[in-house]
Parts: structure tokens; sequence; C-alpha cells
């Protein structure tokens, strides 16, 4: 899950072909995308930082270094066999990738002018380049404020801005297997010294103060510092986007593992991890190119956090206004036809299909739908539609089939049965693209309660419904859901 490190030792074509313009070219993209040190270049990054080509964003989004381009890795590699731009900057982190290697690259220069604006980010203490030192005093002291609420889930205090934290936490807190790896003691502390910067020993407290304590509305200040400490690109008083707050928590919890189990070279490698992130949220995506002459397979396995519901607008240019996660979920697996690939096998162009299945699905199933979208007048736009989602889902259409031995009708019972979710969260978001709130639903011992920063109230799932949902988690039912 944890973006990889470039290899300390440099790379050959970088050599051949670095040249002025590649270097004027990283110094910007790392100062308007990457660094980000003023709120408008922030703002800038989250409207336009999406591959051009399938609008995804996230952590292992990249710039090509040669041209106007934002790219996922797949489509950063298509462009290179385009246009033989041979090198990606990553947004996040600002590491160098090379599509001839296909792995990131180390090289001086670069990493000297990386350097140079991360000196300027950290120079007062990460965060605090970003917030003032009145700001974090005020948060620190929030704890001392009187809340009333009187329902079984706790609710968070707003501490500026923090609703998006707010909601994931919630949705973390409630995650079956997460509480009950850390209710049964299992988390081992990788900071002996110093237990404060570990997130899970944080979320432990948050959950001794709900259960134990009966606290009934919580500051998470002591996690945002860490959650600060961690991601120096979320570190202000701005609203944050609650998905990608989501994979950042996932991101730290991951990394601390590491840190923790250091000589395990299987948790270094994300298809072979163990850590308690990867067992619950991770899945396997399978994506199979067949060429329509000789039916060459050319395969390949992505692991996944989440599944992008897109929307598409109709002929005038609209989006629906209503629609359902299986609908949604029947374009996700359709097969796709495609011209002009290469064949490995003809070694020519091809007319091909493509198609998306699951190879491994997680415990817990996350869907974000891509309300974001882009206007026909390239202005960023929030898409309203409303989107139908059942209490429970069944995955089962939507696997990789697998050479199966043994009795068949087993086979089959087991495949159901495993392939079977029962929705336990939800976050929304109201209002504008550029800011807006963010709130989740929860279900709690059969019960649904919307969970409005401190305020917390039971309502009906018809409610939930009606609602702007924006993330939505499922878990497998397999499990014994009690909560």
């Amino acid at each position: 899950m944890a973006l990889q490190k470039p290899k300390l030792s440099g790379c050959i074509h970088f050599v051949e072909q670095k040249n002025e313009e590649l270097i004027s070219n990283y110094r910007i993209i790392y100062s308007n995308f990457v660094s980000c040190l003023y709120d408008s270049s922030k703002i800038a990054k989250k409207k336009l930082a999406v591959c051009h080509d399938c609008e995804f964003e996230g952590a292992r989004l990249s710039s090509c270094l040669s041209c106007v381009y934002f790219a996922c890795p797949t489509h950063l590699t298509e462009h290179f066999n385009k246009t033989q731009h041979s090198f990606g900057m990553n947004l996040v982190t600002g590491h160098l990738f090379c599509c001839h290697c296909d792995d990131y690259i180390y090289e001086t220069e670069t990493l000297s002018i990386a350097n140079e604006f991360d000196s300027e980010i950290y120079s007062f203490k990460k965060y605090r380049e970003f917030v003032s030192v009145e700001y974090i005093e005020l948060i620190q002291s929030s704890n001392n404020i009187a809340y009333e609420n009187n329902t079984p889930i706790p609710g968070f205090v707003n501490l500026g801005n923090t609703c998006f934290l707010n909601s994931v936490v919630q949705v973390l807190m409630h995650t079956p297997m997460l509480r009950n790896y850390i209710l049964s003691d299992q988390h081992v502390c990788p900071f002996v010294t110093e237990p404060s910067q570990c997130i899970i020993c944080e979320i432990s407290r948050i959950y001794q103060q709900a259960y134990a304590l009966k606290v009934s509305v919580i500051s998470l200040h002591n996690l945002l510092m860490i959650f600060w400490d961690n991601t120096w690109y979320m570190a202000s008083a701005l609203q944050h986007d609650a998905h990608e707050c989501f994979i950042a928590i996932l991101d730290i919890i991951h990394n601390q593992a590491i840190i923790k189990n250091e000589n395990d070279k299987d948790i270094k490698h994300l298809e072979n991890c163990q850590c308690i992130i990867h067992q619950i949220f991770k899945g396997v995506q399978q994506s199979d190119i067949i060429c329509q002459k000789c039916n060459n397979v050319s395969s390949k396995i992505d692991i996944i956090n989440d599944i992008p519901i897109f929307f598409s607008m109709d002929e005038k240019g609209k989006y629906p206004t209503n629609l359902t996660l299986m609908a949604c979920l029947e374009q996700f697996g359709q097969i796709e036809f495609l011209n002009d690939l290469d064949c490995t096998n003809c070694q020519t162009k091809q007319f091909s299909s493509k198609q998306l299945t699951l190879k491994h699905l997680p415990m817990v199933l996350c869907f974000i739908l891509k309300r974001f979208g882009q206007a026909s007048d390239s202005i960023s736009n929030k898409i309203t539609t409303v989107v139908e989602f059942p209490e429970t889902l069944n995955m089962a259409k939507f696997m990789k089939k697998k050479t199966q031995t043994g009795n068949h009708f087993i086979n089959e019972c087991i495949r159901t049965y495993e392939t079977i979710y029962k929705l336990y969260a939800v976050i929304c978001h109201e209002g504008l693209l550029n800011g807006g709130h963010y709130l989740s639903y929860i279900r709690h011992k059969g019960s649904w309660y919307q969970c409005n920063d401190n305020v917390v109230r039971l309502v009906q799932f018809e409610d939930i419904l009606r609602s702007p949902a924006y993330l939505l988690f499922y878990h497998k039912e397999f499990l014994n859901y009690y909560s």
C-alpha cells in the first residue's frame, strides 16, 4: 500500500535524456503539486490532479515530466508507449519513475530540489508552517469542552474543518475486524520510547474513552497531530477530502507495521503483506486484455483499496438523476473493446477486449462514488446523482472464475457464501465542491446512527438512501457481523 522508495542507484535512461527542460519541469511540478506551500497550490492540486484518462486520484498519481499530463500507473505506461516520454513524477512523494526501468529511480539533482522545498515545509516543525501555534493550542485545549450526547456512539469535536477526519475515524472505530484486533490487545506498539507517535495506540485510547469510560463526546486532537506528522501535505486548517484521509490513515498504520516488523521481508511487498490493514481492506483486481485475432490473454494484477464508481453523462451532457449501485457495478465488469493495442503474441496492434474482475475480495469493501467530476466547460463540479445502495450485497458475479475441483455444488455454496457483504458505514458529503461538510452513518447493534461531528442521532435506513453518499463500506457477512 505504501508508495515505493526509489532504488539507491542511478538510471542510465535519465542520464542519457537529462536536460535543462526536464529539471525545470521537475522544479515547477514539485513546487505546485508536491510541496504545495500555499493554499492556492493545494486548491489547484485538488481540482487538477486526476488522471487525464480515467479520473483516478490518489497516492499513485504521477505527472509526465515532458508534457502536461497526469496519469495513474496504467495510463502513464500507455502514455510512454505513445509518446516515448520516459519519466513520470509521483505527485505525493516527488519520486521519479522511469518507464524503461518500470521502477522508481534515484537522481541527485532532483533529490536536491526536493530537499530544498522540503526544508521550507519542515522548517517550523512540519505542520506548523501551515497551522498557527494559536490554532494548535486551541485544538489541544478542546478536550475540556463539555457536550451532551445520549447515544451509544460517541461524537467527535470539530476542531476546525475536521469533519472529514471525524467521519473516517467513526468508520474505522466501527469496522468489526479492526475493532476486535485493537480490543483483543493484538497490537504491539512500534514506538517503545515515544508511544504518542503510534496511531493504533491513539485509536485504542479513543476506544477506551468511548466504551470503558463512557465519554459521550471525544476530541481527536492527539490523533490529528499524528495525522499531520505523517501527512504534511494535508497539514492545514483547510477542509480535506474524506477518501484521501481514509487512504492516508491506512498508509500510516501500514507504514508503522513495517517499522514493527522491519526484518519481515514479506510485509514490504504489498502482495505478501499480512499487516492488519492488508488483512482487512486490501483486495486484488485483475485486468484481462484478450486479442480478438489470436485469443492471447494479457493479465495485470493490482492491489486495490476500493472500487471507484463513475458517473456517465447522457447524450445531452447531463448526469442521471437516479442510479443503483448494482447498475454501476455492471458497468465496472463490462467488456470494453479497444482498437490498436499491442499483442505480444501477434507482435502487431490488434483489436482487443478488456475486462475487469475481482480476483480476491477484501474483508471490507469500500466504494467511492466519484461525485467530484469535470463539467463540459472544464470547470470542476459536484455530481448530485442519487445512488440507491442495498444493505446486503452479493459480489459473486464480479469475481474472477476459478478452476474448481471437488464437488461443484459445495464449491458454489462456499463461493456465494464468501461474497455476501453487509453495509455498516456510509460517509456523505453535503454542500459545495470546494468546502461543504462531511458526516457519517454508522450501523450499531442493528440500528443506524447519523454522526455529525459531536451530534449523534438515531435514523432510519431510508434517511441514508436520500443522502449524498460519497463512500460506502461493506463488511463480509460470513464473519458473523455483530455490531
